[in-house]
């Protein structure tokens, strides 16, 4: 009896293993054609994609119309939205993704760092003879210089994208800085204060994770996902399949000094370097060429308005010597404006 009960244990063992391996097959081929049909729709869509835009033989977008860029924005999205749903996240994607975090995350320290050198920098050679302004920009940007600019990889077909193409449209659409800093020359700093104090400090990286929206993977909340990677999967729509192929990121430093002069040989912010005897007579002369409508007190009132708006606020508008009605108050009007710039 033992050997009879023995043996119909088994056969129910064997039965129902037979039953849920059935199902197995059954759910992971159901799987398969979902994957499938993902795929399906992300290759209409670039085809879609491909047949609005035309690439030229080194693999450059041409210009788009108006109502093209629409469109193809629209199926971009759609596409982005369907990648990042067969986003696969394996051992070795994964590891990828954090090479490529850390890399940005490098790239945007340099950015900073080099720019607070360069202005250091100019701090010492500030020509004043020529130097009516100087700026000091960091950028941080993908450019698509062909197809050596996107990677080939392993599971590329896993996802059924022509990413080379692809990334091609998205920079043309996202031709523009993943991170950006930038100071104008301040004489009262030194060279010897940090970076920080100069104007370039990182606020965007500070320890806290930009996992948002697709970056929100539970496989990656080990990583802290850097703003330059924020940038690239949420506003600007590359996917993260897309973002493991993107292979040409580029850091770019650059001083701008420039020597800005009116017709009448007047620089740039010219009341700086002006008493208030030379400041006045400027602007009285000015006004003696003024539109025959407006008296003098009013034009002087209008045109110190539109040269030092930020400069004339109540205090000169509406002050004891305002001269818009009263023309004997303009040399008592021009030394508050004098005073206000020079504060």
């Amino acid at each position: 009896m033992n050997w009879m009960q023995q043996l119909l244990i088994r056969w129910k063992r064997h039965r129902i293993k037979r039953r849920f391996g059935q199902l197995d097959g059954y759910l992971q081929e159901a799987q398969n054609k979902r994957l499938a049909n993902v795929r399906k729709k992300i290759q209409r869509i670039e085809r879609k994609i491909v047949e609005i835009t035309e690439v030229d033989k080194d693999g450059f977008l041409k210009s788009l119309s108006r109502i093209e860029q629409e469109s193809v924005r629209e199926l971009l999205f759609e596409r982005y939205k369907l990648l990042n749903a067969l986003f696969a996240a394996t051992l070795a994607e994964i590891e990828h993704f954090r090479q490529v975090n850390d890399q940005l995350f490098d790239l945007t320290k340099k950015m900073y760092s080099q720019s607070a050198a360069f202005y250091r920098q100019v701090l010492t050679t500030y020509t004043p003879s020529f130097d009516d302004d100087v700026e000091v920009e960091g950028r941080l940007r993908f450019v698509f210089n062909g197809p050596e600019s996107v990677l080939q990889l392993e599971n590329d077909a896993y996802y059924g994208s022509d990413f080379r193409s692809m990334v091609a449209v998205l920079s043309y659409f996202y031709d523009s800085d993943i991170e950006y800093c930038h100071n104008s020359l301040d004489l009262t700093k030194v060279s010897d204060m940090t970076d920080e104090e100069l104007g370039f400090k990182d606020c965007l990286n500070d320890g806290t994770t930009w996992a948002e929206g697709c970056l929100c993977h539970p496989a990656m909340n080990h990583i802290c996902i850097c703003h330059a990677v924020h940038d690239l999967c949420t506003h600007k729509e590359y996917s993260i399949p897309d973002l493991l192929r993107m292979n040409d990121f580029w850091c770019e430093v650059g001083i701008t000094h420039q020597h800005i002069v009116a017709q009448n040989v007047a620089r740039m912010e010219w009341w700086k370097t002006y008493s208030y005897e030379e400041f006045a007579k400027k602007l009285r002369t000015e006004a003696e060429h003024r539109p025959a409508h407006l008296r003098f007190g009013q034009f002087i009132v209008i045109r110190t308005a539109e040269l030092f708006p930020d400069a004339i606020g109540s205090s000169v508008w509406c002050g004891a010597n305002d001269c818009f009605y009263d023309d004997t108050k303009v040399d008592a009007y021009l030394l508050d404006v004098y005073n206000q710039l020079h504060i």
